[in-house]
């Protein structure tokens, strides 16, 4: 593996100590312009430092992002060997590996956050308190075992009454030959949504998230699951310190929208504002161009909106002018 310090497009451009990360290739520019736009309403350069592995970018991409938003543009690399046929030309997937190696993508940073490329940020509040657990020592971090999920734990029903644990980890875990002992240890915990989190650069759990990674690809774990799945492994049997966050820093809906028309907010009561909106799953929202789709609201009726942030951007800045 190469130095990932020594891999930095811009290495002379200085950093805050608190860092947001994201990453993508070209086909996720747009998601990534959006992200860097809703955290700059909220923080400058000075206050707030964005960095972004680069998956496949363009160097019009990579323009864009400098000059708009001050952000730091991060060579990925193949983290560890893997076979041909695993990659496929997927280089894209680089990033599912490079997380895990932030610490060293980034040695000047103190506390360093990752967020998607497909989830914005409509409340600071969330990102702030991501920040503030990790300056604790622990992973912060949302589990999906959340009020708001459909299903907790999936099964196999069988005959006479049986059934067989289907949990995410649980599956992931046996694909890649995780003994089956350990699999049942984190068969039956939360599942550790790895799509927002923030650690401390010096927390040692970034060690130990690399080695169970090389651990489970080695074993024949997907590249686009081991990420989480190694960390779940980190977590849970090696004993890293974490904090379990509200849903709101990390919300997959469902959606509704805020009685006043003014914010998404969670789904049940107290229906509080969502800080980061994450849009795994929805792929027609996730798409270049914006399809409005039909919202419940708080105390009744129906809003008709996108869950992208270019349709939130004026409410946003219309609170932020009121404070």
């Amino acid at each position: 593996m190469q130095d990932a310090s020594l891999s930095l497009s811009d290495p002379a451009a200085s950093l805050p100590r608190r860092v947001v990360v994201t990453g993508g290739d070209h086909g996720y520019a747009h998601l990534i312009d959006e992200l860097l736009a809703s955290i700059r309403l909220f923080r400058s350069e000075a206050e707030l430092g964005i960095a972004i592995l680069d998956g496949g970018l363009t160097d019009e991409d990579r323009t864009r992002f400098r000059s708009l938003y001050g952000a730091r543009i991060l060579e990925t690399t193949w983290e560890y060997k893997l076979a041909a046929w695993k990659v496929r030309g997927r280089e894209h997937l680089k990033i599912q590996l490079s997380r895990a190696f932030l610490d060293r993508y980034l040695p000047e940073a103190d506390l360093i956050a990752w967020i998607d490329a497909d989830a914005w940020v409509q409340d600071i509040a969330g990102v702030d308190l991501l920040f503030e657990v990790a300056d604790s020592g622990r992973l912060a971090i949302v589990c999906e075992a959340s009020r708001h999920a459909e299903h907790v734990i999936r099964v196999r029903w069988r005959a006479f009454g049986l059934a067989e644990i289907r949990s995410i980890l649980y599956k992931n875990a046996r694909k890649a030959c995780v003994p089956e002992r350990q699999a049942r240890q984190i068969g039956l915990k939360p599942t550790l949504n790895s799509g927002v989190f923030a650690l401390r650069r010096d927390s040692p759990l970034w060690e130990g998230w690399r080695q169970r990674q090389a651990y489970v690809l080695k074993r024949g774990a997907r590249i686009f699951s081991s990420d989480q799945l190694s960390l779940a492994l980190a977590v849970y049997l090696d004993g890293a310190d974490f904090e379990l966050l509200p849903d709101s820093c990390n919300y997959l809906g469902p959606w509704k929208v805020a009685r006043d028309g003014s914010a998404l907010v969670e789904a049940y009561a107290p229906n509080t504002p969502i800080s980061i909106v994450h849009l795994a799953g929805q792929k027609t929202q996730r798409a270049t161009q914006l399809e409005a789709i039909h919202l419940p609201q708080v105390g009744g009726g129906e809003v008709e909106t996108t869950l992208r942030f270019p349709s939130w951007r004026d409410k946003i800045a219309a609170r932020l002018t009121r404070r």
